[in-house]
């Protein structure tokens, strides 16, 4: 639009040259009475210090020509104002740049004459006003660029030439000085001028393209997917559109004039909608229920909202609504999916322990809590017999059992709870004072009712459960210990011949002095060279290639032999030895990694403990910085419970992750207090769909439903699917079909040496992995 080019002309579009003109002349007009007054205050003062010592004639006369100028400037600009010289605004623009020369030569006149045979303190003087005035002509002046540059080469020469006729050495470099500054003036000059018409032209393109953003608006209004609405000062709803009732359910006539906070139900975000509109406060994204809607299909909207920057009109408010319905509905099923089990439809475990943490934090002074802990007996033989199915089905009927015994046993809990803590774990919580013979009974009921048989389809099953109880304050004073507690009484209970209960009494610590023996051992682990880096591919559903490997740990202990990860990491947490023992396994990884000839990704999981130590960070800089290893390449899986815990400082080391290419991936999804505002809070570069819901995905409908309620969500949200646990081809075909990018499992390989994959490496890799029990080095 506008050109580099210094030329005044070139700057401005064919059309619009009147325009700029007048906006060139106004804006100068508005600066018009200080550039007066400084002129003539120059001009008084320089009459008082010469007067008396040259010709008053000469001297007044350069005044009057002063006086005369400044006068018509004022009534050029009073007329100006008045619009009466809008149509000759470039007219205007020649009579100014006349005045301006003239004003110079008033000023600058008695420069020349008086320069020569003024003393050393006058000639200070005069250097001062002839300087001042040329530097002030750069702001006054900058948008009439030739006046400016006419004003300032005027006075510049007036005072060359009058510092030459001293006669003095001085003089002549104070000229040099003088011309250097000139120019450099002029240039500026230019250059506010240039920038002056760039801006005016800018606003007013922008000007016109708010006419189209309003035409488009209402283009919006009648055919976009969402809606527009206007409250006037009160919080009524003016101006409703048909599209808008047919989205309330309701006729336009009746919304008119109605307070737009009615629409929906009482809650906090209605209260908070209502404190908004009363103090004219913008918000964004406030999501509300609209009342009387069916409670099989709420609706539900997205509201965004400002204030109306002028209250001439009767428009308070304008904004704009979006049915976010199927993303509510959406929520709440991941959310269900994340609080139950979705076999038993019993509380989860992340959902019981909340509740058992509510429990401790609302626990009165003759209240007891009662935590029972109940596996079925031999449960793995149920599987092996009749299939997972089957064993399926007996589960929900044991979940039944324990159910019913707690509705049905009439106990004096203040709360009852029954939650499934994973495969054939059950847990009970109750609450209240005669602990010790509610829990007997309880216990008694539970053993009876669950070595009933049970029919599974024509076979009769025979089983029996396991139960440890712990009460607290009498066992423990916080969730944890409960838990702990409960775990070691079930712990003995099947030490004692199974099909029975114990109550956890002090000296059941045999599963607490194994757990300090571990701990003990993984102390030294790293050490003694004891850890092995095991890796298990990662399958591309479309190709079947192998895109990566996920990074394992396991433990070869001298005496124990390989201990799994689920045996050792929960010590290793607790006592944070995971922190050394996770920063091994990624300068592992990635060094290994570095040496594929393929660019493979590695994917590590990162611990919540791992990601609040302060050496995270540089540990995985510095390793990419050692391998060579392409960010890109390395893929960090994080749980849940990161995100529930300590989120703000979480974030933040997620987004530095992020910010150096590292992918980041949402671990087990669905099995923990999960939420779509986990997936707004950090955009994860995919998501891993936990094998509890991948083992009966070809045998059971609501397994498939939530698989691909999680898949359509990543796609939405552009971020990618790994599905667990794949172990035969019936799963792989339904993941498939479902849109499932990415697979592990055992159909396409186990956790192993790193050997024994035969990865082709780079020629000059250094990288040498080998198989247990022999020892390892990472270059």
């Amino acid at each position: 639009m506008v050109s580099k080019r210094e030329n005044f002309t070139a700057r401005i579009p064919a059309g619009l040259e009147d325009w700029v003109a007048y906006r060139l002349v106004s804006a100068h007009q508005r600066i018009v009475n200080p550039l007066i007054l400084g002129h003539l205050l120059n001009t008084i003062l320089l009459v008082a210090v010469f007067y008396g010592q040259v010709s008053t004639i000469l001297l007044g006369g350069c005044a009057a020509v002063m006086a005369a100028a400044c006068l018509y400037r004022f009534s050029v600009g009073t007329s100006l104002r008045k619009g009466k010289q809008r149509i000759n605004a470039r007219k205007a623009i020649a009579v100014l740049e006349i005045n301006t020369i003239i004003m110079a030569a008033a000023i600058g006149a008695p420069l020349v004459w008086l320069m020569p045979s003024a003393s050393a303190l006058q000639q200070v003087f005069l250097a001062v006003v002839g300087t001042t005035l040329i530097a002030a002509a750069g702001y006054t002046m900058r948008t009439l660029p030739r006046a400016a540059v006419g004003y300032i080469a005027t006075i510049s020469t007036f005072m060359i030439v009058g510092l030459l006729r001293t006669g003095k050495l001085e003089a002549l470099a104070s000229c040099i000085l003088l011309g250097a500054s000139a120019i450099l003036l002029c240039r500026m000059a230019m250059t506010a001028h240039h920038l002056f018409v760039v801006r005016i032209l800018r606003e007013r393109d922008a000007s016109s393209a708010a006419e189209t953003v309003k035409m488009l608006l209402n283009d919006y209004e009648d055919h976009g997917s969402d809606w527009l609405f206007e409250l006037a000062t009160d919080g009524t709803m003016i101006g409703v559109s048909a599209r808008f009732a047919t989205a309330a359910g309701i006729k336009a006539e009746d919304l008119e004039g109605r307070q737009f906070s009615s629409l929906f139900e009482d809650s906090s975000e209605s209260k908070l909608l209502r404190d908004h509109i009363s103090q004219r406060r913008a918000f964004r994204g406030m999501t509300l229920k609209l009342a009387g809607g069916k409670k099989s299909d709420p609706k539900w909207w997205s509201i965004n909202a400002r204030p109306v920057a002028s209250v001439s009109t009767r428009v308070a408010f304008r904004g704009v609504i979006s049915d976010v319905s199927a993303e509510k509905q959406a929520e709440a099923r991941v959310r269900h999916m994340a609080l139950y089990d979705s076999l038993t439809e019993l509380p989860n475990r992340m959902m019981f322990t909340n509740a058992l943490n509510r429990a401790f934090a609302e626990l009165g002074k003759k209240q007891r809590i009662i935590l029972m802990y109940l596996d079925v007996d031999q449960f793995k033989s149920v599987n092996d017999m009749y299939g997972h199915p089957a064993g399926d089905v007996f589960l929900k009927a044991v979940a039944t059992r324990i159910s019913d015994c707690v509705e049905n046993s009439k106990l004096g809990g203040e709360v009852h709870m029954v939650g499934r803590l994973g495969g054939d774990e059950f847990a009970i919580m109750m609450v209240g004072e005669d602990a010790g013979d509610q829990a007997i009974r309880l216990a008694d009921l539970l053993i009876t009712a669950l070595a009933e048989p049970y029919m599974l389809g024509e076979n009769e099953l025979n089983s029996s459960a396991s139960i440890g109880i712990a009460i607290a304050p009498e066992h423990a004073t916080t969730a944890q210990v409960l838990q702990s507690n409960a775990d070691i009484a079930l712990y003995f209970a099947k030490g004692e011949g199974r099909n029975r209960w114990e109550m956890f009494a002090p000296g059941m610590d045999l599963a607490v002095q194994q757990r300090h023996a571990i701990e003990r051992d993984l102390r030294s682990a790293l050490a003694n060279d004891e850890m092995r880096l095991f890796i298990q591919p990662l399958v591309d559903v479309e190709t079947g290639a192998h895109s990566g490997f996920e990074a394992l740990v396991r433990w070869e202990h001298p005496e124990r032999g390989m201990v799994m990860p689920l045996d050792f990491i929960p010590v290793a947490e607790e006592t944070r030895l995971i922190i050394p023992i996770g920063e091994w396994v990624l300068r592992t990884a990635m060094a290994e990694a570095a040496s594929w000839a393929e660019p493979m990704t590695i994917a590590v999981n990162l611990s919540p403990v791992q990601l609040r130590s302060p050496n995270l960070l540089p540990t995985i800089i510095n390793g990419l910085a050692e391998t060579g290893l392409d960010p890109a390449r390395l893929e960090l899986e994080i749980t849940e419970s990161v995100l529930m815990h300590d989120c703000e400082a979480n974030i933040v080391i997620l987004n530095r992750l992020h910010a150096l290419g590292v992918k980041i991936a949402l671990d087990d999804f669905g099995t923990g207090y999960a939420s779509l505002n986990y997936l707004r809070t950090f955009p994860f570069d995919k998501i891993k769909i936990d094998r509890s819901f991948v083992t009966d995905l070809d045998t059971r409908e609501d397994c498939r439903a939530i698989v691909g309620a999680v898949i359509s969500l990543a796609n939405q949200l552009g971020m990618q699917t790994l599905a667990e646990g794949v172990e035969h081809e019936a799963q792989l075909t339904k993941l498939r079909e479902q849109g499932c990018a990415m697979v592990q499992g055992w159909l396409f390989g186990k956790a192993m040496p790193v050997a024994h994959y035969n990865l082709e490496r780079h020629a000059d890799a250094d990288v040498v992995i080998e198989q247990a029990p022999a020892k390892r080095r990472v270059a």
